[in-house]
C-alpha cells in the first residue's frame, strides 16, 4: 500500500512561495483554517498530479489558471509544480508503463542511488506557454505511466481515495455502472481491466496491420506474375528475331 509522506507545491494557485507539507505514516492528518486560505487547492494539488485533467474539477476555466495568478504585492508567476513522495512499506517493484519503478527509487535498474530505499516521487509541471511535463523519481514521464502507476491502488483524479464536497452524494447518485467502475479500482481489479483493454487494442492493431500487409503481398503478387508474363514475352521476341537472322 502507498502512503503519502511529504507533499511540495510551488506556484499552484494561492502557493506563491515553496510550501511542503508532511505527514505522518500513521494516523490522521488534519489540515484546518478559515475559509479562504487555501485548504480546498491542497487537495486540488493532489489531484492535479495525479493526473488531473479537467480544469473544471480543479475549479477553474482554463488549466493556466492553476498557476499563481499574481497579487497586488506578488507578480504572476510563469510555472506551477507539484511533487508527492509516497512511500511503499512493503518495498515491491511499481510498474509504470514500461519503466520499472524498483523499491530503490530506480528506473529500469539505473539511477543515482539518492532516494530511499521505500519512496517515489512523482512531479508535474505546467508552464504559463502550456507546455508540461510529468516526472517519476526525477526521470521524465509520460501521463500513460503516472495511469499506470497508480492504478489499483486507490489514487487518481477519478478514485474514492479523493472525495471533496458533494461526492459522496454523487457517487450514490451515480448509475450502477458508474459506481460499480469505483467499486472495481477498490477491489484492486481496475487496473487488470485496463490492461485487457489495452492488450485488446494492441490486437486489432496487430490485426489490422496483417490485413495490410495481405493487401500489400496480393498486389506485389499480382505485379510479379505481370512481370513474369511480360518477361516471358521478351524471350519469345527475342528467339523469333534470332530464328530470322
Amino acid at each position: 500500500m502507498l502512503k503519502l509522506k511529504r507533499v511540495d507545491i510551488h506556484g499552484f494557485k494561492s502557493f506563491y512561495e515553496r510550501t511542503e507539507m508532511k505527514f505522518h505514516g500513521s494516523g490522521i492528518t488534519a489540515v484546518v483554517g478559515p475559509n479562504g486560505c487555501g485548504k480546498s487547492n491542497i487537495s486540488d494539488a493532489i489531484s492535479w498530479v495525479l493526473g488531473e485533467q479537467s480544469a473544471k474539477s480543479l475549479r477553474g476555466t482554463r488549466m493556466e489558471d492553476v498557476i499563481f495568478a499574481g497579487t497586488r504585492e506578488r507578480k504572476p508567476l510563469g510555472m506551477a509544480q507539484v511533487t508527492l513522495t509516497m512511500v511503499d512499506p512493503l518495498g515491491q517493484h511499481l510498474v509504470a508503463g514500461t519503466h520499472e519503478i524498483h523499491a530503490n527509487g530506480h528506473a529500469n535498474g539505473h539511477g543515482n542511488g539518492h532516494a530511499h530505499p521505500e519512496e517515489i516521487t512523482i512531479t508535474r509541471r505546467l508552464y504559463r506557454s502550456g507546455e508540461s511535463e510529468y516526472l517519476i523519481n526525477g526521470k521524465s514521464a509520460r501521463l500513460r505511466d503516472i495511469q499506470d502507476l497508480f492504478s489499483g491502488t486507490g489514487l487518481g483524479p477519478e478514485s474514492y481515495a479523493i472525495i471533496e464536497q458533494g461526492r459522496i452524494g454523487q457517487i450514490l447518485s451515480n448509475k450502477p455502472a458508474d459506481r460499480r467502475a469505483i467499486i472495481e479500482e477498490a477491489a484492486g481489479i481496475g487496473k487488470y481491466k485496463t490492461r485487457k483493454r489495452l492488450a485488446e487494442a494492441k490486437l486489432e492493431s496487430a490485426k489490422q496491420n496483417l490485413s495490410r500487409v495481405f493487401d500489400i503481398l496480393e498486389e506485389v503478387g499480382r505485379q510479379v506474375n505481370s512481370l513474369k508474363r511480360q518477361a516471358s514475352k521478351a524471350k519469345r521476341r527475342a528467339r523469333a528475331r534470332i530464328r530470322f537472322w
